[in-house]
């Protein structure tokens, strides 16, 4: 500091010292951040979480609709919610814990299964608009088709009787 004040002025200065309090501030935040605690996805929840992750990502990406993703993500969230009432039973509750933990197993393995019948669903539906897609590209080529050439038609008979129907006049 004693260095830059030869080339700072007070102002100058001013803003400098700031940007050091402020940049130490948001150095001491990050540093913050991972110490704070978490809730842990029980072990026995961790690969069945995966798994319907998985499958309600599949099943966003075979073209479900927003209206039929939601309602899985409103049960994977109630599965973690059930896990963060779980872990914050004491040991003692063994009993409470077990069963807060089997039935957000269960909730994931129907959000799994859900995701999948949707998955499956939404990519025959991709499917059948790809076809009807297509299937009307082609029928209104054709159309076009059979257009153009009736125009086309009409204008050549058109043309042929105005010029027969002309006169000739002399000057």
């Amino acid at each position: 500091m004693r260095y830059a004040r030869h080339y700072l002025n007070e102002s100058q200065m001013n803003v400098f010292k700031w940007l050091i309090v402020t940049a130490t501030i948001l150095i001491a935040l990050i540093m913050i951040t991972p110490f704070y605690g978490r809730a842990q996805i029980s072990l026995t929840l961790q690969p069945g979480l995966g798994q319907a992750i998985t499958a309600v990502n599949n099943a966003e990406a075979a073209g479900a609709y927003p209206n039929e993703v939601i309602p899985l993500v409103a049960l994977l969230n109630r599965a973690l919610e059930l896990n963060q009432e779980a872990s914050t039973l004491s040991l003692n509750q063994t009993g409470e814990h077990d069963q807060l933990i089997s039935g957000a197993s269960r909730i994931l393995a129907n959000v799994t299964n859900q995701a999948n019948d949707l998955t499956t669903k939404s990519a025959q539906r991709a499917y059948s608009n790809k076809i009807i897609t297509y299937a009307s590209g082609i029928i209104i080529a054709v159309l076009g088709t059979f257009a153009y050439v009736a125009i086309a038609e009409f204008y050549e008979r058109y043309r042929i009787k105005f010029t027969f129907q002309m006169k000739v006049k002399r000057k």
